[in-house]
């Protein structure tokens, strides 16, 4: 009764799981098994023997027709003692064997609330990470979209200075092919 008050408390989870995998090693050993088996087959014939003893018919000595009684007559007091023995053990017995059965079942009870239990911490954890990881995710792409202004900065100053590069040789180059400058660079040609 006491395992089986313990098992139902509800306790923290760490304990929980640590009770129920203490119980799991010690029901997977084949010893332990062997020893629930041959203690379970006792108690249910120790259960059986004391229920059929237990079932006797205690008749009173007025009833009794012979009027002789033998060496082997029974005295009322004496018959019933022994069934209240019987009884007494009978009830022991099954009390055993209800808690043979009730303890495993309980355990199986507690076995899936440390599963789902450990699948919903599990579940909460990736929630956390997901959450986590979009935050990181936007600030990396904060961080990414201010980085790639920076670099657009930089190019659009460079190509302003490309800009004036190209509109300066173009003016160059103008003034190089007007009619009057074209004379003049001829004549210096010739002059070399």
């Amino acid at each position: 009764m006491v395992m089986l008050f313990i098992f139902v408390l509800p306790l923290p989870f760490r304990i929980r799981r640590g009770i129920f995998s203490t119980y799991n090693q010690l029901t997977a050993k084949q010893q332990i098994k062997t020893i629930i088996f041959i203690t379970g087959c006792l108690v249910g014939l120790l259960f059986i023997d004391s229920w059929k003893r237990s079932q006797i018919h205690v008749s009173l000595y007025h009833h009794d027709n012979s009027g002789a009684m033998g060496s082997s007559a029974v005295t009322p007091i004496q018959a019933l003692a022994s069934r209240a023995y019987n009884q007494r053990n009978m009830y022991i017995s099954g009390f055993i064997l209800y808690f043979s059965i009730c303890i495993p079942t309980v355990m199986s009870i507690v076995k899936r609330l440390v599963k789902y239990h450990g699948l919903i911490n599990e579940q909460k954890k990736q929630k956390l990470t997901k959450t986590s990881s979009k935050a990181e995710k936007a600030s990396k792409e904060a961080a990414n979209y201010a980085k790639l202004q920076e670099e657009l900065k930089k190019k659009q100053i460079s190509l302003e200075g490309l800009q004036k590069q190209v509109k300066n040789l173009e003016k160059y180059f103008d003034e190089k092919n007007q009619p009057g400058n074209l004379a003049a660079a001829e004549a210096v040609k010739k002059g070399n």
